[in-house]
C-alpha cells in the first residue's frame, strides 16, 4: 500500500499482481486452517473515478455508489484488484464469515511517513516539521502535488507542484457503519495530527541524532520533499560483476564456452527468486570487456558483442557491457568500475564473479539476503552492512567470490575495494574487513572455480603486499567514521586468529583448539601450517574443517621448520592480534576470553606470555627434566608481574597490526632454540620505542603442555635447542656477561683438548702423565656437576624443588637430581658446539641472560657462583685422584 508516491500508473501491474496473490493466499489458507471469521482491509479506491472528479465539491460515497457506473470503475489497478478481491471473498461466504471495511485515508503514529509509501497527512506533517522546527534559518517551504484545489476531509492545500494527485474530491460517508455498529469518529482532525506530529518528530530525531553538517543538511532539504516509488525498480537488484577476456586460453573461442557454462548456471540458480509470482528479485549482469581484446569486443549476427549476444541467448536479458581499458589481469580495477556503476544506477547487491565460475545451489539470491538480515539481528547492525561469501568448493575456507550491499557501496563512495589491489586478495580484504565488526559470512551456498580456482590463472597473479596493514586499516577507520556518524552504538570487536604451526597433523590433539569459543566481542580465526606435506591425516583434517569461514589450513610444499611455518602463518593473519599454539598443547576451555580480558586490560602491549603448565612429573626422566631448568620459562607469567623479558612459542600472544618487520628468524633451528627470544626482545623494543608497552603477563591464559617423546628419555632435543640459543650471545652482546669460571662444556672442551694433546705426546714420547691427567680431569668435571647438583637440589636451593609437580619421591627423587645433571650438561654441549659451528669462537666463557636484565644481577650473579663452585669442587675431585 501506499499514498500517490506509490499507487501510480507506473506500478499498477505489480500492485495488482502481488495484491491478489496475497490475499488469495491467506483465504485459501485461512479456509484450509478451519478459520471462522475473516476481515479484510479493501480501499475507498474501490469507487468509481468519476464520482470523485471535482474538486469544487464535497463527495460523501456511500457503500453502494460503487454500482452507480456499470461496469464498475474503481481507480487504477489498485482499486480493481480491491474490488475483485471482494467478489471473491463473498464468494466464500458460505465457508467462512466475512466482513469487509473500506479505509479512506488512514493516519496516525506508526503509520508510513517517508520514502514515498505515506499517505498526504504524513507528509505534510514532515515537511511542516522540517521546515519550522529542524531548519530555522532556512525560508519555509511546503511542497504540495497537485494544483492546490483537491479536497480531503483532513486539510485544505495550496501551493503546488505537478505530481500524480488522486481524485479531485473524496469523503466517507459513515451512515451506514454508525447504523450497524454504533461507530462514529472519536479524535477529531486537528487533535489526531497533534499526536501523529509529536510521534513523527521523535522518528525524526531518530534519524537525525548523530548526523551533522552537509549531511544532516540534505536529510532535513529530503524531508521536504515527496518522493515517488517504483515498484518495478524497487525491486531487489543483484549485479553480477563479471570480467571476461579471452587471453591465457587454448582458443579464443573457450571463453566463450566458459561464459556460457556460467550463464547457465546463473539461469538455474536464480529462475525461480527472479521468475515466481511477488518476488522483487531482479538479476543485472555487467559484463566488462577490455578494450584490446579483440575476439570479444567482435560483432555477432545482431550487431552485439558476442560475449552480451551470448547471454541474450542464454535467458540474461539486463546486460549491461562495459569496456574497460586496463593492464592486463587488473580484475580488481574492473570490478571497480563495474561496481561503481552498478552503484550508480541502484543495484542492490554487488556480487564479484568471474567467467569460469560455475554456481551450484539454486536460491542463493535469496539466501544471501537472508544471510545479511542475520547478521543485522545478531550484530545489531544495520541491514546491508557487512560481506556474504559463497563456499567455494575449489578453494574451501577461502571468502573468494564476495557479496556486498550498497551499504558498502555508500560508505566507500561507490569503490568497492580499494585501489592498492590488482587480480589478488581484494575479496579476503572485504572479508577481514567485516569481521572486525562480526559482519563477514561464509553461506552454504556454493560455486566452483574452474580455472582460477582448480588450475591455473589466466593472468599474472599479484598480491597486494602489506594490505593487512595501512590499508585494512584505513578502510576500517571510514568505516567507523560512518558508522559514528548514523549508527554510533555499533562497535567494533577485538580481532585474534590462532596460528598453529603443526608438523603432527593428529585431530585428537588440534580438536580441542579448533572447538574454542571466544566471547560475542571478539571474532577468531585459526590458521594451521602443515609442515609436514606426506602426512597422511591431513585428508581427514581437511574434510573435516576445512570448509569452516574460521579455519584456514595451509600446507608447506616441504619440511620448514616451526618458526618458518609460524612466518607464514602471520602472513596469512589479518587480524590485530595473533595467538601462537604449539599443535600438541591441551588448552583450557576459557583460553579464548582470557586472551581477549588481556589485551584489552593492556591495549598498547607488543604482546603477552601465557601459561605453559606440564602434566605432574610421573618419572625420573621427567622429574630430571623440570630440575633442569628447562623448563623454567614455559611458566613464566607466574613467576613474573610486568615486561617480562620472553615467553616460549608454545603459547605466546603477539601485537600484529603494526608494520614491525619482525618475523622469526630462520638462522635458528628449524627444531627451535632461541628464536622466541629473538622475536619476543624485537617485539619489545620496537613497542617502546613507539610509545607502546612489553610483554605482559597472562597468567589465566593456560594450556598444559604435554612431555617431549611422550616422556621417553631423550636429550637430543634440549641438546639441539642450545646449538640455537647459543647464537643470542653475539646478537646481544647488551644481554650477555662473562662468567668466573668455564661451564660443564666448556671444562669437558678443556679437557678434550688435554686429552688429545696426551695422546700425541704419548705418541710421540711414550709419557702417559698428561693423558692421565686429561682423563682424571674429565670425570673431576663430570661428577663435580652431578654433586654440586644434587647440593643445589637437595640441600641449598630445596625450597624451589617443591613446586614442581611429581609424583616420585626417594630414591626416584635422587636419581632424577643426578639426571638433571646431565640434562643441563647436554644444553650446556649443545650451546657450546652451536658456537664452534658458527666460528664464535670468541664468544666462549660469555653467557646470556634469560632475564635480559628485568631482575637486575641477582640471575648472573648465581651462575657465576654456580660456575666457581662446581670449578672448585672438579679441582677439589681432582686432587683427590691425582
Amino acid at each position: 500500500m501506499g499514498g500517490m508516491g506509490t499507487i501510480r500508473d507506473a506500478n499498477d501491474f505489480i500492485i495488482y499482481k502481488e495484491n491478489s496473490t496475497m490475499t488469495t493466499n491467506l483465504l485459501s489458507a485461512s479456509v484450509r486452517a478451519g478459520v471462522t471469521l475473516f476481515f479484510y482491509a479493501s480501499s475507498a479506491c474501490v469507487y468509481p473515478h468519476s464520482l470523485q472528479g471535482s474538486s469544487e465539491l464535497d463527495v460523501s460515497l456511500r457503500e453502494d455508489d460503487v454500482w452507480k457506473e456499470l461496469p464498475p470503475q474503481p481507480q487504477g489497478l489498485y482499486g480493481l484488484e480491491k474490488l475483485t478481491s471482494e467478489f471473491l471473498l463473498q464468494a466464500y461466504a458460505q465457508k467462512i464469515q466475512i466482513r469487509i471495511a473500506r479505509f479512506h485515508n488512514i493516519f496516525g503514529p506508526r503509520g508510513a511517513w517517508f520514502n514515498g509509501r505515506e499517505k498526504v497527512p504524513a507528509a505534510f506533517v514532515r515537511k511542516a516539521l522540517a521546515a519550522q522546527f529542524l531548519l530555522p534559518d532556512s525560508a519555509p517551504t511546503m511542497e504540495i502535488w497537485g494544483d492546490g484545489t483537491q479536497r480531503r476531509s483532513f486539510l485544505f492545500i495550496e501551493d503546488c507542484e505537478s505530481r500524480p494527485v488522486g481524485v479531485g474530491s473524496r469523503n466517507s460517508n459513515n451512515v451506514r457503519v454508525g447504523s450497524k455498529l454504533g461507530w462514529s469518529p472519536k479524535v477529531s482532525l486537528e487533535e489526531g495530527v497533534s499526536i501523529t506530529t509529536h510521534w513523527m518528530k521523535e522518528e525524526m530525531m531518530k534519524m537525525l541524532n548523530g548526523v551533522s553538517g552537509s549531511d544532516r543538511n540534505t536529510l532535513l532539504h529530503r524531508f521536504q520533499r515527496s518522493e515517488l516509488v517504483d515498484l518495478e525498480k524497487d525491486g531487489t537488484t543483484f549485479a553480477i560483476l563479471l570480467p571476461v577476456t579471452s587471453r591465457g586460453l587454448e582458443t579464443p573461442e573457450q571463453c566463450l564456452d566458459n561464459l556460457r557454462t556460467f550463464a547457465q548456471s546463473l539461469i538455474r540458480t536464480t529462475w525461480r527468486d527472479v521468475q515466481d509470482v511477488g518476488s522483487r528479485y531482479r538479476l543485472r549482469v555487467y559484463l566488462a570487456i577490455d578494450d584490446d581484446d579483440d575476439f570479444l569486443q567482435s560483432k555477432a549476427e545482431n550487431g552485439e558483442d558476442v560475449g552480451t549476444a551470448l547471454l541474450h541467448a542464454e535467458g540474461i536479458r539486463d546486460v549491461v557491457t562495459i569496456s574497460c581499458q586496463v593492464p592486463r589481469g587488473h580484475v580488481c580495477e574492473i570490478w571497480r568500475r563495474c561496481a561503481e556503476r552498478a552503484w550508480k544506477e541502484g543495484c542492490d547487491y554487488f556480487v564479484l564473479m568471474g567467467d569460469d565460475v560455475v554456481v551450484k545451489d539454486e536460491g542463493w539470491m535469496r539466501d544471501a539476503e537472508r544471510e545479511f538480515e542475520a547478521i543485522s539481528n545478531d550484530e545489531g547492525v544495520p541491514y546491508g552492512f557487512g560481506v556474504v561469501a559463497f563456499t567455494d568448493i575449489s578453494f574451501p575456507g577461502m571468502p573468494t567470490f564476495p557479496i556486498v550491499h550498497r551499504t558498502h557501496l555508500n560508505i566507500f563512495k561507490g569503490q568497492v575495494v580499494p585501489e592498492v589491489f590488482v587480480n589478488q586478495d581484494g575479496d579476503p580484504f572485504l572479508f577481514q574487513l567485516y569481521r572486525r565488526w562480526g559482519c563477514s559470512r561464509m553461506f552454504e551456498s556454493r560455486l566452483e572455480n574452474k580455472v582460477g580456482g582448480g588450475g591455473k590463472a589466466r593472468y599474472v597473479q599479484q598480491h597486494t603486499k602489506g594490505w593487512t596493514f595501512d590499508t585494512l586499516d584505513n578502510a576500517t577507520s571510514k568505516v567507523e567514521k560512518w558508522l559514528s556518524s548514523f549508527h554510533p552504538t555499533v562497535q567494533r570487536k577485538l580481532t585474534v586468529d590462532v596460528v598453529i604451526p603443526c608438523y603432527r597433523v593428529q585431530l585428537p590433539l588440534l580438536e580441542p583448539i579448533l572447538a574454542l569459543k571466544s566471547s560475542p566481542t571478539c571474532t577468531v580465526m585459526f590458521i594451521i601450517i602443515i609442515d609436514n606435506p606426506k602426512s597422511h591425516n591431513i585428508v581427514e583434517l581437511e574434510a573435516k574443517y576445512a570448509h569452516r569461514p574460521d579455519v584456514r589450513i595451509r600446507i608447506n610444499e616441504k619440511n620448514m621448520g616451526a618458526s618458518a611455518s609460524r612466518n607464514r602463518g602471520m602472513d596469512e593473519s589479518a587480524a590485530e592480534w595473533i595467538h601462537f599454539l604449539d599443535d600438541d598443547v591441551t588448552p583450557q576451555s576459557d583460553l579464548l576470553v582470557e586472551t581477549e580480558k588481556v589485551i584489552r586490560s593492556h591495549p598498547k602491549a607488543a604482546g603477552f606470555i601465557g601459561n605453559a603448565q606440564f602434566p605432574p612429573a610421573e618419572s625420573i626422566f621427567t622429574n630430571a627434566v623440570h630440575l633442569a631448568g628447562v623448563t623454567y620459562f614455559w611458566d613464566i607469567a607466574t613467576k613474573m608481574d610486568e615486561d617480562l623479558p620472553w615467553g616460549v612459542t608454545a603459547n605466546l600472544i603477539a601485537r600484529r597490526n603494526v608494520q614491525d618487520g619482525v618475523k622469526y628468524d630462520l638462522q635458528f633451528p628449524k627444531t627451535g632454540g632461541g628464536e622466541d627470544i629473538d622475536f619476543c626482545r624485537k617485539k619489545r623494543e620496537y613497542s617502546l620505542e613507539h610509545g607502546g608497552e612489553g610483554f605482559w603477563p597472562a597468567p589465566n591464559v593456560t594450556v598444559t603442555h604435554p612431555y617431549w617423546n611422550n616422556g621417553r628419555r631423550s636429550y637430543w632435543r634440549f641438546y639441539m635447542w642450545s646449538k640455537g640459543d647459543g647464537g643470542l650471545i653475539k646478537m646481544y652482546p647488551e644481554d650477555t656477561y662473562i662468567d668466573r669460571a668455564p661451564n660443564s662444556a666448556e671444562s669437558l672442551l678443556i679437557g678434550i683438548v688435554l686429552l688429545a694433546a696426551g695422546l700425541i705426546l704419548g705418541f710421540r714420547t711414550g709419557s702417559d702423565i698428561l693423558l692421565g691427567i686429561a682423563i682424571k680431569f674429565l670425570v673431576a668435571v663430570l661428577l663435580a656437576n652431578i654433586v654440586h647438583d644434587a647440593y643445589r637440589h637437595l640441600w641449598r636451593d630445596g625450597e624451589r624443588t617443591k613446586a614442581i609437580k611429581s609424583t616420585v619421591g626417594n630414591a626416584k627423587w635422587v636419581a632424577a637430581v643426578l639426571e638433571s645433571s646431565l640434562i643441563r650438561m647436554a644444553s650446556e654441549g649443545g650451546r657450546l658446539v652451536g658456537m664452534l659451528e658458527r666460528g664464535e669462537v670468541g664468544q666462549l666463557g660469555r653467557r646470556f641472560d634469560w632475564f635480559t636484565g628485568r631482575l637486575g644481577q641477582g640471575p648472573m650473579e648465581e651462575e657465576r657462583m654456580n660456575s666457581r663452585q662446581r670449578m672448585m669442587v672438579a679441582i677439589g675431585i681432582l686432587a683427590v685422584l691425582m
